[in-house]
Order: structure tokens, then sequence, then C-alpha cells
């Protein structure tokens, strides 16, 4: 019988030192650098799909889209004028648009917008610019189209 509780014994503190060195292994790759990455990077796709599933902000069309990008900025609502963008640049471009409305260049920009002409458009990209007197371009557009069928402005 003392063997067998000595055995028992031996055998209880094998497998608590095995777990708690698992339990301490598992807490080190759980919280390690790289998995926290890969978990941010996770999350971070997560909400973008769901951004991107839930934006309903742009048009049936890319020259929708962009009207309604140049009728947000005549009002001054760039709040709105950047929902037209894709939902990983608005932030960077509410910026860009707030800038050139303290530098003065709203109007200027504004101008520019209303002279893109389309170039090339095909299911889910299409592509606007302006030229020079000399054929240079000057600005180009970039409007893709989201998954849900709306039509975001993905480059200037």
């Amino acid at each position: 019988m003392i063997n067998f509780l000595r055995a028992w014994k031996f055998e209880t503190g094998f497998l608590f030192i095995i777990g708690a060195a698992l339990l301490v292994w598992g807490a080190t790759v759980y919280f390690s650098p790289e998995m926290r990455r890969a978990r941010d990077a996770r999350e971070y796709l997560e909400q973008l799909q769901a951004d991107y599933a839930n934006d309903t902000y742009g048009g049936a069309t890319p020259e929708e889209t962009l009207a309604l990008f140049i009728a947000a900025l005549e009002k001054g609502d760039i709040e709105l004028a950047s929902k037209y963008f894709l939902p990983e640049d608005r932030e960077e471009i509410l910026s860009d648009i707030e800038s050139a409305e303290e530098s003065g260049r709203m109007n200027q920009s504004i101008e520019r917008f209303k002279d893109l002409n389309l170039e090339t458009k095909n299911e889910d990209r299409a592509f606007f610019i302006t030229t020079d007197a000399s054929g240079l371009v000057q600005t180009q557009v970039v409007l893709d189209k989201n998954p849900n069928g709306v039509w975001k402005i993905s480059d200037i």
C-alpha cells in the first residue's frame, strides 16, 4: 500500500510538473510578439472585410461616384467626401482634404476633378485622367468596384 501511495504521489507530481510546463509554454507562445501580430492582423482583416461589406457610400457607376465626391467637396462636407474612398484610405484622405481646404487649394482641386475624363473602364476598374495641352497626364483618378457593387475611389 505504501509503495502504491509513493508511486501515485510521484506520478501526480510528475504530471503536475509536465502540465505546468505545458501551461507556461502555451502562455509564452500565445503572448509572443509574433502571435500578437498575427492576431492583430487577423482582427484588422476581419474589420476591413466588415467595413467593405457595410460600405454603401458610392455610386452604381464610377461616374456617379465621382459626381457624388465632387458634390460633397463643393458643399464643404469633407467627411462625406472621404467616404467615397476605400475604407483603409479614409483617414489619410480626410487629412489630405482638410489640408487642401486650410491652404486654400480646395477650389482648384474641385476644378481639376470636374475636368476628369473617362479614359478606360472595365467591369471592376475605371481610370479618369486630365491632360495638359501637350497631352501629358496631369491628374489620374482610379475607381474600383467593391464586392458589394459600389464604386469607390482607390487612387488619386
